[in-house]
């Protein structure tokens, strides 16, 4: 095809159509063989570290995220927000409760009638919750430090539940916080992503009310205890969280979304099998019930070691499988992964963040995993590749070019 454009934010020409980068990632995700292998990594942590310790490429210094990306000839990842940059401060206040909020999100989390006081130290986010049963105390690191690192989520360092009376206390909270529907965030937001990629729509980073409690509420070998010994605060918790989840599920419907992301970050040495099936199945299959109904695809983020989980991954009902780590940092191969989810998951991921870092992996490894990856994963359907979990900021610049134009060649 004389002229044809490579894949770049602009997009390509197929066979006389002019074709978006947004539009070329849909196809794939319906299962339709795109006629390169789309690379499509997420930059965020890589820019942001770099910028601020004044090491991007030669360039690239002046330049945004956005505009880096189209430099670049990329497709823009759009999928976790970074919660630290694109907000303001107090939209973190309840970080620690494991609640964001943005205003790119399909809805907001009203804590108006909770009471609590924030202290910002520079360095920490301290929040304490006055409940009708005492008083709940949070802190996760914030401040110059966390931006500097480039990181997007802070840390938390102080959990709200301590001991067993804090559930009660945490009940009273959660029962008096709403869910409100925000859909106009979400198309100024998708409005601003444009052509250039897919605007996913945040649900949580949670599947469900167990695997919230463990992420952000409590210790986790806590939680296994509190688990095991069935702790009787725990379903009181979980089921006020049910209900919110509900409530942000539903948010989502009404907007004009294609893809959203529910739950992160499973591994089977966490989030067991048993764990798995029990609570976080249920809530995915949950998902894809709601969004399936109108026609939405479900996006969960897959990146940890899942070799026990893929059994329950397969059955998992969701669409896309986002930030999918392989081996030789997993012991799952991507072929592997590609026979899992056949014609009914679509990966987005499949580079291990290791192989693009010289002190961890030599040039001709990198180069061998690359070359195999484009000759065993053909057709290129069902498949969006990316550097899992993310690129990180020490990511050799050389490879990551490398990667686009390998991607790029793969035109016939």
């Amino acid at each position: 095809m004389d002229g044809k454009l490579g894949p770049t934010i602009l997009g390509h020409r197929l066979s006389g159509d002019f074709v978006t980068a947004k539009e070329d990632m849909l196809r794939v995700i319906r299962g339709q063989t795109p006629e390169c292998l789309l690379f499509v990594p997420r930059l965020d942590i890589w820019y942001n570290r770099n910028k601020s310790r004044q090491t991007l490429p030669a360039g690239f210094e002046q330049l945004s995220l956005r505009e880096t990306v189209s430099r670049l000839g990329l497709g823009f990842h759009s999928v976790v927000p970074d919660f630290i940059r694109s907000a303001p401060d107090e939209d973190l206040y309840h970080r620690s409760l494991g609640f964001y909020n943005n205003p790119d999100f399909p809805y907001r989390v009203d804590f108006s009638a909770v009471a609590f006081e924030v202290e910002n130290t520079g360095t920490e986010l301290k929040v304490r919750y006055h409940s009708a049963h005492g008083d709940l105390t949070t802190t996760c690191r914030f401040g110059p430090a966390v931006l500097a690192s480039g990181v997007s989520i802070p840390d938390i360092t102080e959990h709200a539940l301590k001991a067993p009376e804090d559930y009660a206390r945490l009940a009273d909270i959660l029962a008096r916080v709403r869910i409100v529907p925000n859909p106009a965030g979400y198309q100024a937001y998708r409005d601003r992503v444009g052509d250039a990629g897919v605007a996913v729509a945040f649900a949580s980073l949670a599947c469900g009310p167990m695997q919230h409690i463990m992420r952000d509420l409590r210790k986790y070998e806590d939680f296994c205890f509190d688990l095991f010994d069935e702790e009787p605060g725990l379903p009181g918790v979980a089921e006020r969280l049910a209900g919110l989840y509900d409530q942000i599920l539903d948010s989502t419907l009404a907007t004009s979304a294609d893809v959203v992301l529910f739950g992160a970050n499973y591994d089977d040495a966490v989030t067991s099998p048993p764990f798995f099936k029990q609570h976080i199945a249920p809530w995915l299959h949950r998902a894809a019930d709601k969004l399936h109904g109108v026609g939405k695809y479900l996006l969960t983020h897959t990146d940890g070691e899942n070799k026990a989980l893929l059994p329950d991954l397969q059955q998992g009902r969701f669409d896309i499988a986002d930030s999918v780590c392989p081996a030789p940092m997993t012991k799952v191969s991507l072929r592997e992964y590609r026979e899992a989810f056949g014609q009914s998951i679509t990966i987005w991921g499949g580079v291990p963040s290791n192989l693009v870092l010289t002190s961890c992996c030599s040039e001709a490894d990198f180069r061998a995993f690359v070359r195999d990856l484009i000759r065993d994963c053909q057709p290129y359907d069902h498949l969006i590749l990316s550097v899992a979990d993310t690129m990180p900021p020490d990511a050799d610049f050389g490879r990551i070019q490398y990667l686009i134009e390998a991607c790029r060649k793969t035109y016939p």
